[in-house]
């Protein structure tokens, strides 16, 4: 019986709790509740405008900022590597637009034009290895590389060679075939039969996306490259457009990430992001210049940059 009257007591409260919210919902405090709403909405429609405001401010300022970059660039690295040839390596999914605003930077800061070397798709592919360790082998021979790598860093070490070289160089016609060997593999398309080394290098990225381990070993090669061509050259950049940042899909990296995630290459060769920005390739000439003066930099505004841009020398 006082089990029966305690439940009893209970779902009586439970009632008259529910009558008394109902009444004051439904009188007093229905006005109060309606009032601080609206107050509410109308504050936060106030907020988006305010918002909406000043990216429309913000946007004016860098749409100024890039015409200006535009307007500039030419003047800022005019002169900037006389005397100096630039080779081009575009890694697979680089922009060919930003590859075309490279070489025209190159060209007015009154360097050479050297090879520009694009690498195949299938440089990356697991399945292709053996392949791949042959027709580097057989480069390597030709050109009368005796090296320690095996595997896609051996080819990356000839590539690198084909490029730059701050040494000895090899005949013409060793260059010749050891390119006509990658270009029949599939591996390389170059804009030159006989490529002249260059002193200075630029390598053109693209994002590259996949899970875990694929970014990871196209990253780990993608390093070894840029060290390989940063030690054989007097200065290199690895450039970049801007960073994917997409939660929810694949991972998601580029060359110049791959580059600033470990230390000891980050140490080696410089990189600019966002290098498809108006002031990018004008960007990529300055850091090759900062190079020659013993400067690496990482430039731009992602992950792992220490500058915006290069100091401009006086």
């Amino acid at each position: 019986m006082i089990d029966f009257r305690y439940h009893l007591v209970s779902i009586i409260s439970i009632f008259l709790a529910l009558a008394v919210g109902i009444v004051l919902g439904a009188g007093p405090l229905q006005g109060n509740l309606g009032s601080q709403l609206t107050d509410q909405v109308s504050a936060l429609r106030v907020e988006k405008q305010d918002l909406n405001d000043r990216l429309a401010v913000n946007e004016k300022r860098v749409a100024a900022g890039e015409e200006y970059a535009s307007a500039v660039s030419d003047r800022v690295i005019d002169a900037a590597l006389p005397g100096h040839k630039v080779a081009v390596i575009v890694l697979p999914s680089a922009d060919g637009g930003l590859v075309d605003l490279v070489e025209e930077a190159v060209t007015s800061s009154g360097a050479t034009l050297g090879a520009t070397l694009t690498i195949s798709g299938d440089w990356f592919e697991p399945a292709g290895e053996p392949e791949r360790t042959e027709a580097a082998r057989a480069a390597a021979s030709t050109l009368g590389i005796s090296s320690t790598f095996t595997g896609d860093a051996l080819l990356a070490e000839v590539l690198a060679r084909l490029a730059v070289s701050n040494d000895v160089v090899s005949a013409s016609e060793s260059r010749t075939a050891a390119l006509e060997t990658l270009t029949g593999a599939g591996l390389v398309d170059s804009s030159t039969d006989a490529p002249e080394p260059a002193d200075l290098a630029v390598i053109v990225s693209g994002n590259f996306a996949g899970n875990d381990a694929e970014v990871q070993r196209r990253s780990e090669t993608i390093r070894t490259l840029a060290r390989l061509v940063a030690e054989n050259s007097a200065g290199a950049v690895v450039a970049g457009p801007q960073p994917v940042v997409s939660a929810g899909q694949p991972v998601s990296s580029d060359a110049v990430a791959a580059v600033r995630e470990v230390d000891a290459i980050a140490r080696l060769i410089s990189t600019v992001d966002h290098a498809s920005d108006p002031r990018g390739p004008a960007i990529v000439v300055l850091a090759l210049e900062a190079e020659l003066a013993g400067e690496i930099g990482h430039y731009g505004t992602a992950d792992g940059a220490t500058a915006v841009v290069p100091r401009v020398a006086p």
